[in-house]
């Protein structure tokens, strides 16, 4: 790898570090640690989601009261303000990110620098940074 693209792949790592969606998924993330509901909830439905699984793997159905089980659990812990607060701040970190590779697939495969050349492909809803979206 040549010295320049270590060099802006190190100021493009600097620049996510420093990112509203990384600061808002480690706000979030911590809030939701230091909450004890939170934390259980978060437990039960990893215990209803093993239990599950297991069953699964036994090669047994899941019966209608496992579906509405973990139905509930899924829905208590998307009621949980801290708990869907971090997703949402998740899934906002995680659609930068997929910009910010497509962006990179777009360039790589046009050989395009800008990464723009036909943005049509590599724009989220959010765009992707050019001009044009």
């Amino acid at each position: 790898m040549t010295a320049d693209i270590m060099e802006k792949a190190e100021a493009l790592a600097a620049a996510i570090a420093q990112s509203t969606e990384l600061d808002n998924l480690k706000i979030t993330e911590k809030a939701m640690i230091a909450n004890e509901q939170a934390q259980q909830l978060i437990a039960k439905f990893q215990e209803e989601q093993q239990r599950l699984y297991d069953l699964q793997a036994q090669g047994e159905e899941l019966s209608e009261q496992d579906r509405n089980a973990i139905d509930d659990m899924e829905q208590k812990v998307e009621n949980n303000s801290l708990i869907s607060a971090y997703l949402q701040a998740q899934s906002n970190f995680t659609q930068m990110l997929d910009s910010v590779n497509a962006i990179l697939a777009s360039a790589i495969a046009s050989g395009d620098e800008s990464g723009c050349s036909s943005c049509g492909s590599g724009c989220s809803d959010a765009g992707c940074g050019c001009e044009g979206c």
